[in-house]
């Protein structure tokens, strides 16, 4: 019995451990996005364009890609026209361009960002504006980089690790726990299914995060928060 304890104890710390890790990354994601989102408001709304990509973490000493993925499913080639602004302090910076994307193809521009960019403390802002073009309107998209000092480490590095430990967490702990249960009485029961609903809004907060759904990330870390805090009272005696 006592082993069996020990055992549940260890699961469910392990698993504690990589809700937290995989919120944290979570949150990371959507603070950056919607901070970005408010450094760049106008109070001019466009349609949503989904190509931008930007790293999540960085740090100080590196320098980062940024890029805008093109997509073309048409049958005629076409020539967008993208207008990007890059935070800095004192005054962003700005770059434009246009590229040309064969039919049924697609075509990546990059542009680097690094210290120089950095405003309000740690963080590097990016917006990019996707001018009219065969039959699209305006459409834009912003996204937010925290930058760090990780110990010699690249951002990339600590993403990557933090998101490998938070997954391995997840499923070991709840699997230990999951063998070292006792599923005959309600409580048990109750218990696994609060570990499993913490486990899925815990990826889906990262899921939503990493994809720059910010507000929807945001609701998911909150559902997280309040499920962890309800375990944590229920388990305390």
């Amino acid at each position: 019995m006592k082993t069996e304890s020990r055992k549940q104890a260890l699961g469910g710390a392990i698993f504690f451990i990589g809700i937290v890790l995989g919120l944290t990354l979570a949150i990371a994601a959507v603070w950056g996005d919607f901070e970005g989102t408010s450094y760049f408001y106008t109070g001019t709304g466009y349609d949503s364009f989904s190509g931008l990509s930007c790293p999540i973490l960085m740090t100080r000493s590196e320098t980062g890609s940024v890029g805008i993925h093109f997509d073309n499913p048409s049958d005629q080639e076409i020539r967008p026209y993208y207008e990007v602004s890059i935070s800095g302090v004192g005054a962003t910076r700005k770059l434009e361009g246009q590229i040309t994307v064969p039919a049924h193809a697609t075509q990546d521009v990059h542009w680097t960002v690094g210290a120089s960019d950095i405003d309000l403390g740690f963080f590097i802002f990016v917006q990019a504006d996707i001018l009219p073009f065969a039959g699209h309107s305006t459409r834009e998209a912003t996204c937010g980089i925290i930058v760090l000092d990780l110990l010699g480490l690249i951002g990339a590095q600590v993403f990557t690790a933090t998101l490998a430990a938070s997954l391995f967490g997840i499923v070991l702990g709840f699997g230990l726990r999951e063998g070292a249960s006792n599923l005959t009485t309600r409580r048990s029961r109750n218990s696994r299914s609060a570990l499993q609903a913490t486990g899925v809004t815990t990826l889906l907060a990262m899921l939503t995060g990493f994809m720059g759904l910010w507000f929807i990330g945001l609701i998911f870390c909150a559902v997280t928060i309040l499920l962890l805090v309800i375990q944590l009272r229920s388990a305390t005696p």
